[in-house]
């Protein structure tokens, strides 16, 4: 069978926008990131505070995303950004708008990189949710002593985060 080049481009177009209606009528097109990261597979918390019954969700500390925000991770994970930014020495100012990808820049001269990957271990070590990073992550000495002090880690990830610490 044999078409012609304008029918092609035609039929091109109609699939395409069929393509694009159909996803939209079944809420599978976003063109927008929600920032909700994934929920950890264990069953939803009761809160012992929470009189009215309802469940908190536990979110993934391994779907923090650079773009995220110190503000919006203290939101999500419920830790206190006074705590994100005396661990991290993000000045109080500029802590809730602060992007996680910025403590790059904020560590430059050390040898081993501090940055999302170093938010991502924090937050799971100060919440005690198991976790193993992905790479060599390494975390700046103030927010060891604040794990430290927290004491909720696994004695796997504070071997780990005791043999991974920058001064």
């Amino acid at each position: 069978m044999k078409l012609k080049p304008q029918t092609t481009v035609w039929l091109s177009i109609a699939l395409v926008t069929v393509g694009i209606g159909v996803t939209m009528a079944t809420g599978l097109w976003q063109t927008e990131s929600n920032k909700i990261p994934r929920a950890l597979p264990t069953p939803a918390v009761v809160t012992a505070s929470d009189q009215s019954g309802s469940t908190t969700v536990q979110y993934d500390p391994a779907d923090i995303r650079g773009s995220y925000k110190f503000g919006e991770v203290s939101n999500l994970y419920g830790i206190p950004l006074e705590v994100l930014a005396q661990a991290f020495g993000i000045p109080q100012g500029d802590v809730e708008a602060f992007q996680v990808k910025g403590l790059e820049a904020l560590y430059p001269d050390t040898e081993n990189e501090i940055g999302t990957a170093s938010v991502r271990l924090f937050t799971a070590c100060y919440l005690g949710v198991a976790y193993s990073p992905s790479e060599d992550t390494w975390l700046p000495a103030s927010a060891v002593a604040i794990l430290n002090q927290r004491a909720v880690m696994s004695a796997d990830l504070a071997a780990y985060v005791a043999a991974h610490t920058v001064p």
